[in-house]
Formats: C-alpha cells, structure tokens, sequence
C-alpha cells in the first residue's frame, strides 16, 4: 500500500561513527534476557502509551521478552525506576530510556557498573550536557550503546510552517497573523529543541507571523485549559496556536472552540489524528512513537551478533512526517494496533533477515 500523495515521511539516519571501536558485540541473547523500556508517563498517556505498545508488539514478533514501566510524568520517578531494575538479581539485558536532565547520566554510571545496555530514544542530548555523557560508546559510557531521536528543532518549525501555509489558504487577504505557542516542561529536551524550531521559523517569516506568547505548560492538559483562556483573552487576534504536543494542542482547542483559529501539534497520537480527521486540528507531526520498537530490533542484533552501528552508526536521527487532512486516514492506519498485528517484525532484523543488507524501517510506513 502507498502513501497519499504528499505524505511526507522519510526515515534518515545520521550516523555517527566517532565512538564506534568496531567489532562483533559480545554475548547472545538467552532465555533469562530480557530488554526494559521505561516510559515517563502512565499508560493512559497518548503518546508514550502508544510508543510502549507498539515496542511490545515488535518484541513479541521477535520472540524477545520486553518489560515495560510506566511512570508518573515526573522525570526522577525514571531514575527510580531504572535504578530499581537494575539492582535486581536478573537486572534487564539493556534498557531503553530518553534523556533526561541530571538523571540518564545516573542511570548510565549504574549500567555501566552492573553491565547493562543502554539505548536512549525520543530526545537529543543537550549541548550543555554533551560534556557529562559525551556521546555513545565512548571510553566514559562503553555501555551506552546507540541513540535514536526525531530532529525536534525540525519538527518545531514544521508545525510552523504548516499553520502559516494553512492560514495563507484560509484568509488570502490577511498579510500576517499572531500566534501563541503552547510548549512542553522547561527541563524538557524535546519541548526545547521545538522551541527552537519555532523560532528559527518565526526569524525567517518575522512579516508573517507575530508570536504573541510562548507558555510552558508541562505538557498537561489541566496547565493548558487553564493557561489559555488568560492568554486568548490578552491577545483576541490571535489566529494560530502552535502546541509541542498534540494532548496540549486538544487541550488549547477545548478551551478555544472557535473554529476560525487554527491549532497544529505533534505526536501522532490516536486522538490528535482525530481531531485532524474532524477538523479541530489543523495538523499533527509525528512517527516517532516507533523508535522504541526499533531499538528492540538493534539491540536484538546487537545481542545476536550483528551491529547496527556498522549500518546506521550509533546516532540515528529521525525526520517526522506531517498528517493533514489530506491524508490523515493512512496515518490513522499506521498508528492502530491492527495495523501492527497485520505486520511481521521479523522482516527488519538483520540477524533475522541477513538478505536485506541494511535497516529498511521506513518500509513500515511506505508499504
């Protein structure tokens, strides 16, 4: 099946091979092995929800255990978590986890002892802390095995770019439009790389659109209805709201129901693609809610005798894909779980499927 025209969604790896030393990884996978994906957020988040079920549909394909905990969206409750799994007596083969400020360094030190992998996804390291953790496999954190992240800052201006071009088709004659910016925690990667997206967006398109406001809202809908009807009512031109999440952006669209303004947000989520579909949002970026999945599949080869890092380097990072009312229905399919069940995981190993040659993850959005 292919995409709509105009979908936009392409996987592009950026390798970097400058801690890779090279050579077979040690060790095979046994029957007592088992991989951890530590969530920050409960299961009932819409995102981090969906990312842990799909990493558990692919790691039953591959006929690998995957333990998943779900957090309580408070970043020191994932160092609790990890810091617990790895003190066991069986600790995990490998732990999938983002980044996090002052705790993946921690929790990177405590694998490092006790022997354990790491593989981050979902947010870059910030440059400020490049310097603690440097970057995968290094002499420091050998154990730190790979890192996947989506390039935020692009996403950032995607959702932009996307409401302006929007705005330009729904008010022809307007000459610019003010937006308000709802952003995720202030000790968030992720919502900071966005951000900076935005800005990069608004330096190049300053004539067009006037940001009014840029809050943090944490990423709950609660700081959202509450937050937004103050800002609407300081700045009633506002046309576009720009949202880092799509929880936030149906939240600002709750409390701002007129149809006029236009809302983007991100994460692909089950109920921002919705609301795309119906109309209450203009748009969603999103397709990362797959990178823990895919980190199964590289530390299943890792632990069975084949790097990825001699196929994608040991930072991959990933480029999102924009659903708009033009062609949120595949979207919509691609993020089901019977979707996922209709899919064999097995075909994206590399110690499974030697025959490939290399790593064709986006086959599952373009298939």
């Amino acid at each position: 099946m292919k995409f709509l025209r105009g979908f936009i969604v392409v996987w592009v790896t950026v390798s970097s091979w400058l801690c890779h030393a090279g050579g077979p990884p040690v060790g095979r996978l046994s029957d007592t092995d088992y991989f951890l994906f530590i969530s920050p957020s409960p299961t009932e988040n819409i995102f981090w929800g969906k990312t842990g079920a799909f990493a558990k549909v692919v790691a039953k394909d591959l006929g690998v255990k995957l333990e998943v905990m779900y957090g309580n969206d408070q970043r020191f409750n994932v160092l609790k978590m990890g810091m617990e799994a790895l003190q066991r007596p069986n600790p995990p083969k490998a732990i999938i986890v983002g980044y996090f400020f002052s705790i993946t360094e921690k929790l990177l030190q405590e694998a490092n002892t006790r022997g354990v992998g790491i593989f981050l996804v979902n947010t870059s390291v910030p440059e400020r802390d490049r310097a603690l953790v440097g970057l995968p496999r290094s002499e420091k954190f050998p154990n730190w095995l790979g890192h996947m992240y989506p390039d935020d800052e692009e996403v950032g201006y995607l959702v932009a770019e996307e409401l302006l071009r929007q705005a330009q088709v729904k008010w022809p004659r307007k000459n610019s439009f003010d937006l308000l910016a709802i952003s995720g925690g202030m000790d968030s990667t992720a919502a900071l790389d966005r951000n900076a997206g935005l800005q990069r967006f608004l330096s190049e398109h300053s004539n067009k659109v006037i940001l009014k406001q840029l809050v943090y809202a944490n990423w709950f809908w609660d700081e959202v209805t509450a937050r937004t009807p103050k800002m609407l009512e300081r700045y009633p031109s506002v046309d576009l709201i720009w949202a880092a999440s799509d929880l936030m952006a149906l939240a600002a669209r709750s409390v701002a129901p007129e149809p006029e303004r236009l809302i983007g947000g991100v994460d692909w989520s089950n109920e921002g693609l919705q609301g795309v579909k119906d109309g209450r949002l203009s748009h969603s970026v999103g397709g990362h809610f797959v990178e823990a999945g895919w980190a199964v599949v590289l530390l299943y080869d890792y632990f069975n005798g084949v790097d990825f890092a001699d196929y994608l380097g040991v930072t991959i990072r990933t480029h999102l894909a924009l659903a708009t009312a033009a062609n949120v229905d595949k979207a919509i399919d691609v993020v089901t779980e019977a979707h996922w069940a209709k899919e064999d995981f097995r075909r994206f190993s590399l110690s499974l499927r030697p025959e490939n040659k290399g790593y064709h993850f986006h086959d599952f959005f373009t298939e």
